[in-house]
């Protein structure tokens, strides 16, 4: 009588361990913003799960000459049916031919995502949260906020995203001194160095004014110490994004395009627009990488980015 109990037993065992693995090896079908594209989908890290983003790296390299890296490691967990909530902590580093290099903690993020319903025939509809505060020494002054929309829709041979997001954006207020010649400090002008765009709160941009002094600067920024002082460090932010993307199950892979507009309300006279292709790869049942390319190809600036990225996902006891 106690051998078909210990037999059911293991069966039982063996078959949660496999669900759990199978369960993990769906993660690269996922897209989280950041990972590779700022693009992302209307679905949640699963009840229970941890996901842990270990090794998410960004090189950007600006039109004029700039460099930037940023290392982001962030935490989400499925806190309840269809909802998330995560963390993120930004360090950058910059170095310019303006000033020497910069590293600092650029902020600290914590948001939270919920998907209204699981995808049918109709589109899977979800809403995130981001605030992000004003920690680290390379951060804005000022916490900044944001709230997005996200659908869904798989189709035969691709799924079908749109990304639409509203809120603020947050930059370090830059001290001015007077340029020889007039203008702008930074702009779309012939002979102007170009602007950098803020990148959640802000991308650092690293300047010799009164000294080396990693901050971010606004294109309304002029050559009077009181228009500067009196320049905006905070505004409206408006994004969207449609992306698309393609699944090879038998390597457990997908591939990803998309283009962004941006538009910062008062910072930026002009729309900024990216073209993004990225990579998703399972390479172990609990790890994904991935590998995006993007291109900002027209607006204040133009820059050309690399991301890569590995992730650990693993299930959770829960408390309850």
């Amino acid at each position: 009588m106690k051998t078909p109990v210990r037999r059911s037993t293991i069966l039982l065992a063996f078959l949660i361990a496999d669900t759990r693995v199978a369960v993990a090896q769906t993660g690269y079908y996922n897209l989280d913003s950041g990972r590779p594209t700022r693009i992302e989908d209307a679905v949640p890290t699963p009840l229970g799960e941890l996901e842990a983003q270990l090794l998410p790296l960004r090189g950007e390299w600006v039109s004029d000459g700039t460099q930037r890296l940023r290392y982001e490691p962030k935490l989400s967990f499925g806190v309840l049916p269809l909802t998330e909530i995560e963390i993120r902590l930004p360090i950058v580093h910059t170095r310019s031919a303006a000033a020497p290099p910069s590293t600092g903690i650029a902020s600290a993020a914590i948001g939270g995502l919920h998907a209204f319903n699981v995808e049918t025939r109709w589109p899977a509809f979800a809403l995130a949260g981001e605030a992000v505060l004003p920690v680290g020494s390379l951060s804005a002054n000022t916490a900044s906020y944001s709230a997005k929309g996200l659908m869904t829709k798989t189709f035969p041979f691709l799924r079908l995203q749109l990304n639409v997001a509203g809120g603020t954006w947050s930059v370090r207020p830059t001290p001015v001194a007077p340029l020889s010649g007039g203008g702008t400090l930074c702009g779309n002008a012939p002979g102007v160095p170009p602007c950098l765009i803020p990148d959640l709160p802000c991308n650092v941009v690293p300047t010799a004014i009164d000294g080396p002094s990693p901050s971010c600067m606004p294109s309304t920024a002029t050559t009077s110490a009181i228009a500067a002082a009196t320049s905006p460090t905070t505004g409206a932010h408006w994004m969207a994004s449609l992306g698309i993307d393609h699944t090879w199950p038998l390597i457990s892979a997908l591939g990803v395009a998309d283009v962004v507009v941006d538009r910062f309300v008062g910072l930026y006279p002009l729309d900024d627009w990216t073209a993004e292709l990225g990579l998703r790869r399972q390479v172990a049942p609990q790890l994904v990488f991935d590998l995006g390319l993007s291109r900002r190809f027209a607006g204040t600036t133009q820059s050309t980015s690399i991301t890569a990225g590995l992730s650990y996902s693993a299930p959770l006891r829960h408390p309850w």
